[in-house]
């Protein structure tokens, strides 16, 4: 809509409902990512999230559904002591009851056992991007596909991972030598 232009009572009603469901999508996205800090992954929290096909693809491993989604990300996230995830404003697609989500992220990841501040952390650090699908569901909007792609890291990683999903991986700009 532009200033000054006349819109009738329909046309305002789709785009307030356009702009509440880009809002409810956004609050989906802060508090998935506050949640990777919070802790306390539970039925009640993937229920809040996910819907009951969520497919998730992660650099250390993937997961299909809402059974068990609670224990997948409560590994993923055992592996730490203490985790800082930031993410930018997300990006938001609605089309009807489906919606694309993107946004970018810095996680930072400090070892268990690394000392509080003032001290310096042990840490691994990743920069990547998630991009996702969401559904409206009769409880809200919940996320149905998540990825993560992962465009730098740096600091050590855990001893148990020794590799990553290739399919996570932005490799723009990789060249191997040639032999």
């Amino acid at each position: 809509m532009t200033r000054g232009q006349v819109v009738s009572p329909a046309g305002l009603a789709a785009e307030v409902a356009r702009l509440a469901d880009i809002t409810a999508l956004k609050d989906l996205v802060e508090r998935y990512l506050a949640s990777l800090d919070a802790g306390g992954f539970d039925a009640a929290w993937a229920g809040s999230l996910f819907t009951d096909d969520i497919e998730m693809t992660f650099p250390v491993g993937s997961h299909r559904g809402s059974a068990g989604v609670d224990g997948f990300t409560a590994g993923i996230m055992a592996r730490w002591g203490r985790t800082h995830h930031h993410g930018s404003d997300s990006t938001v697609e609605v089309d009807g009851d489906r919606a694309e989500v993107g946004w970018s992220l810095i996680a930072s990841h400090v070892h268990h056992g690394s000392p509080l501040p003032p001290d310096a952390s042990e840490y691994f650090q990743l920069g990547g991007r998630f991009a996702g699908t969401a559904r409206r569901t009769p409880d809200g909007w919940r996320f149905d596909r998540l990825r993560l792609r992962i465009v730098w890291t740096t600091g050590a990683v855990p001893s148990g991972v020794t590799q990553v999903d290739a399919r996570t991986l932005d490799t723009r700009g990789h060249s191997t030598p040639s032999q």
